[in-house]
């Protein structure tokens, strides 16, 4: 299924001081028009959402989330930004990091698990944050390619057009985010941007290097825990070139690594059963076999029960698998866990839709577009 939760639209405002020398003939016109304090409302808008189409944050891996805060902060330092930077670990096993309007950004645990420094972890943060930096979104999405639909759901639910709640089909959280791929020459700017915040924040810029050249090996590879990054960074002989010429240009030194990275590390290791059994939830329900994923889910449970991400899929499996009753039971779980996330109410009101309950459903639904419109 396509769900339309959200197409997410990655936008900033500018580096002062850079520029971009391989500019795309769309941005020198976002760069004029852009105000960057709707860039940071839209941020905040499209966050909550975001975050559960991407597979939901893990909360409850407080020290990752801490660890990767104060690396967004150290970065943004050098980058001279005025905006509120943010990031969550996302509940996704797959290699991935996204960036929205006004320094809202994810960063699968995929990610920390496929890299082996600190330094390659920096690099993708760094590329990520130069996106929204030099606005290369927000060119996209001023002419078309990428449409943000937060307000949209709010009025249509969070069900793909034409299926009725309770349908048999997953409502899609966690399961596809959609993104739209970066040119060529934004790439490319975003690579040179992204090791210049590096260096400046203290790290070892050859680990932009090794981190491309892992990329380009899974690529070849065929591996498809990459495909969500590569299939909106490609990685190419040019872009290789480029970042090999553009780390020359700085001395062979700068933190590598520390032990709060390897703190991480392990952290993520420790609960890596519990999440292995999340994916193969999403993969079964994906598939059709609900009462196989709804135990793989219930199993995840039993280690991390206050983690809302996961009791969020078991809502949905609950309700693909017609039990709409107790599916409402798992999305006020949800709602308790995280009481302020209008996706948590949208949820609740597509069970009680399931379960035939039209006033709850629509309370939840008003419940919802009251905490959206906090966040604008």
């Amino acid at each position: 299924m396509r769900p339309i939760v959200l197409a997410l639209v990655f936008v900033t405002a500018g580096l002062n001081g850079c520029q971009n020398p391989i500019r795309d003939p769309i941005d020198s016109v976002v760069q004029v028009v852009t105000d960057p304090r709707k860039e940071i409302q839209k941020g905040q808008r499209h966050y909550p959402f975001a975050l559960a189409q991407s597979g939901g944050d893990l909360t409850q891996l407080r020290g990752t989330n801490d660890y990767l805060n104060t690396l967004i902060q150290r970065l943004a330092v050098t980058a001279d930004s005025a905006f509120p930077w943010e990031i969550r670990l996302v509940n996704d096993g797959s290699i991935n990091a996204w960036a929205l309007p006004g320094g809202k950004m994810g960063v699968n645990y995929g990610l920390i698990n496929a890299i082996e420094t600190e330094a390659e972890l920096v690099s993708v943060l760094g590329h990520e944050m130069a996106h929204s930096i030099e606005l290369h979104g927000t060119g996209r999405e001023t002419f078309g390619a990428l449409v943000g639909l937060a307000a949209q759901i709010i009025e249509i639910g969070i069900a793909e057009r034409g299926v009725q709640a309770g349908s048999n089909k997953l409502i899609g959280l966690g399961q596809n985010i959609l993104m739209g791929q970066y040119s060529q020459s934004n790439e490319l700017e975003a690579d040179r941007i992204g090791v210049n915040l590096m260096v400046r924040a203290g790290f070892d810029p050859r680990g932009a290097i090794s981190m491309q050249e892992k990329l380009a090996k899974l690529g070849a590879g065929g591996n498809s825990i990459a495909q969500k990054l590569l299939s909106t960074h490609p990685i190419s002989r040019e872009r290789l070139t480029a970042i090999r010429s553009e780390v020359s240009m700085y001395p062979p030194k700068g933190q590598t690594t520390s032990p709060e990275f390897k703190q991480v590390k392990d952290e993520i290791k420790k609960h890596e059963a519990d999440l292995k059994l999340v994916s193969v939830a999403r993969k079964a329900g994906a598939d059709g076999n609900f009462s196989l994923a709804l135990e793989y889910a219930r199993r995840a449970l039993e280690s991390s029960p206050n983690e809302h991400s996961i009791w969020r899929l078991h809502a949905e499996l609950l309700v693909a698998s017609k039990q709409a009753n107790k599916a409402i039971q798992s999305a006020l779980k949800v709602r308790s866990l995280n009481p302020t996330d209008p996706v948590s109410e949208l949820l609740l009101s597509y069970c009680y839709a399931a379960a035939g309950d039209r006033i709850q459903a629509k309370m939840a639904k008003e419940r919802a577009r009251s905490l959206a419109l906090r966040l604008q």
